[in-house]
């Protein structure tokens, strides 16, 4: 799986244009704020229709525009595929083809990417918050479905808190109170199922890598925590069972506090909590492979290779670090892009000529280019 052209309009700071890219590596080039991250985060919004930098989707269309529209040419084994995506305001519309698309799980799955971003790499030591993230990227890889159900389940969740907060003042609404619990149990449930299985196979594989890539890391374990009492797989009758207990507590405090929202996952280093007592230069490793496991889990189980996309991680890393990064990141082969503000930063991947883009302004021009 490859991506053959991106087009863009009113994508944050990117110029309305078209850009060609190469099977292999792309490096894009340029100073802070041109809008180097703006365009892989375009083509994450076409593979996912989420953001890898905000919640509201609303953010990415440009300051002063009312619609921004990200298209792309994917070459999926021997079939080109064009995907089509434009926002205006809240609504959306998606095409596949000629095709107009009306739900997103029809959508989601016919271009599949991994992302690297600084904040990944902070996973490990930040908030469970960057961890769901991770889990929820991860688990979209291996089941498409899954960003819709987490879409669902929290649509029910704003709403149910919603309703916690008006309630706080005696007028609690049960019975829609209720519908709400009802809608969170059967979406929840299907969410925290995924991200269990996602961690458990992306774990195993990750702990492999640590021990490679990670000095003095015998004994990793990766584990899955969830934010409610999962009895085996969990079920949607014992997390609404646990909503339903829990009202009471939810209402003094004016949210929902059991759920998926509050799922996350531990890594041990020994007996040792990675998050509290790695150095951040291990906890930035392990962060990479997970993130490496994600792509290999995906290839070895006969899927295509996703598409990777690195925004400025190499500056996050020391210069062992990156050629370790970008060694393996090599051997994985398929598509890459890269970007970065300087090209000695990017050691270990071949890119070829044609594959050399400058970024200024909010303009991607091919290096050679007039």
């Amino acid at each position: 799986m490859h991506i053959k052209n991106i087009k863009l309009s009113g994508f944050r700071n990117l110029k309305e244009q078209s850009v060609d890219l190469q099977q292999g590596v792309n490096l894009l080039l340029g100073e802070n704020g041109q809008g180097k991250t703006n365009f892989l985060e375009a083509i994450f919004f076409l593979a996912t229709l989420r953001s890898f930098r905000s919640t509201s989707v609303r953010e990415v269309i440009r300051f002063g525009e009312e619609t921004a529209e990200v298209s792309g040419l994917v070459q999926r084994d021997d079939m080109p595929v064009e995907l089509r995506v434009q926002l205006q305001g809240a609504a959306r519309s998606l095409w596949v083809g000629q095709k107009s698309v009306r739900v997103a799980r029809d959508f989601l799955g016919q271009l599949r990417v991994v992302a690297f971003t600084p904040d990944d790499l902070a996973m490990i030591k930040g908030g469970p918050a960057l961890r769901r993230k991770f889990m929820d990227r991860s688990a979209f890889l291996f089941e498409p479905q899954h960003l819709v159900n987490v879409r669902d389940f929290n649509q029910a969740l704003r709403s149910r808190n919603r309703l916690l907060k008006e309630g706080q003042g005696g007028k609690l609404k049960k019975e829609v109170v209720d519908s709400f619990s009802q809608a969170m149990a059967v979406s929840g449930t299907k969410v925290s199922r995924s991200r269990k299985t996602a961690v458990e196979r992306v774990g195993k594989r990750a702990e492999s890598i640590i021990r490679e890539l990670v000095s003095e890391s015998s004994g990793v374990d990766i584990s899955y925590e969830p934010g409610w009492r999962m009895i085996d797989d969990g079920s949607t009758e014992e997390l609404m069972r646990q909503l339903n207990e829990g009202l009471e507590n939810d209402l003094r405090r004016g949210q929902t506090c059991r759920g998926p929202q509050q799922d996350d996952f531990m890594c041990l280093l020994g007996d040792s909590s990675a998050r509290k007592f790695a150095s951040q230069g291990q906890q930035r490793m392990i962060a990479i492979a997970l993130l490496l496991s994600v792509v290999e889990e995906v290839v070895e189980e006969g899927g295509e290779r996703p598409v990777i996309l690195l925004d400025d991680v190499s500056s996050e890393l020391d210069a062992g670090r990156r050629e370790l990064l970008f060694e393996r990141v090599g051997g994985l082969g398929g598509q890459i892009l890269v970007t970065t503000t300087d090209e000695k930063m990017v050691p270990e991947l071949a890119v070829e000529k044609n594959g050399r883009f400058r970024v200024t302004g909010g303009t991607i021009k091919k290096q050679g280019d007039d």
